[in-house]
């Protein structure tokens, strides 16, 4: 049988830092297997309305009422089933994203019908524009899956002294003073994003 992973590109903007760490991780996955299949998601193609706090998932049969209306059913479909899941979220004024905070919010209604998302293996990614500042959506992130009951990892691959554990991409360069320039990368995030989905391919196969 086929495992599927799904990557979620968390900016409002595509092809820009968070769909780098996405299409970096990629790159790590295939390098593992070719037979994986690989659901990319752009969490800005997706109408989904805020949650209310009406606590209707509290009740049997634990669905959102707003799922009537906008596209969160549409991203159940694609995401339940998933062998691991896999978000790049920006940080926007010190936390993470709208865009992705929404969606965390309205995916309470699966942890309320006994766990869907349970053991789904989850790494964490994040884009920020300055060093240092992206720790706070991973952290997010992190808080998000283990109240889904999915098994958080990070990079272990490459050397352990150079290498971070958790994909970070950053404008700002080691330095500090300068910033990546047009046509330029963030060589290191891209690394690490790499070694995370040939990490996450790994423990896919293992777990099989």
């Amino acid at each position: 049988m086929v495992k599927k992973i799904s990557l979620i590109v968390g900016s409002p903007r595509k092809n820009r830092s968070c769909n780098f760490l996405i299409d970096n991780a990629i790159e790590g996955i295939k390098e593992i297997s070719d037979e994986f299949e690989i659901n990319k998601i752009q969490i800005s193609e997706y109408k989904i309305t805020p949650c209310n706090g009406c606590d209707a998932c509290l009740k049997a049969p634990n669905d959102c009422p707003l799922s009537e209306n906008d596209d969160m059913k549409k991203l159940e479909e694609k995401i339940l089933g998933s062998s691991a899941l896999l978000i790049s979220a920006s940080n926007y004024f010190g936390t993470i994203c709208s865009q992705v905070k929404v969606f965390i919010d309205r995916s309470r209604p699966w942890k309320m019908k006994n766990y869907l998302m349970k053991d789904i293996i989850f790494g964490p990614m994040a884009a920020s524009g300055l060093r240092n500042s992206g720790e706070s959506v991973i952290v997010n992130l992190i808080n998000f899956a283990l109240i889904q009951g999915m098994i958080v990892v990070g990079n272990v691959e490459g050397v352990p002294f150079l290498e971070g554990n958790i994909p970070i991409t950053t404008l700002q360069k080691q330095g500090l003073k300068d910033f990546v320039g047009k046509g330029e990368i963030d060589e290191l995030g891209a690394l690490i994003a790499r070694d995370l989905g040939k990490r996450v391919a790994e423990l896919v196969l293992k777990m099989s």
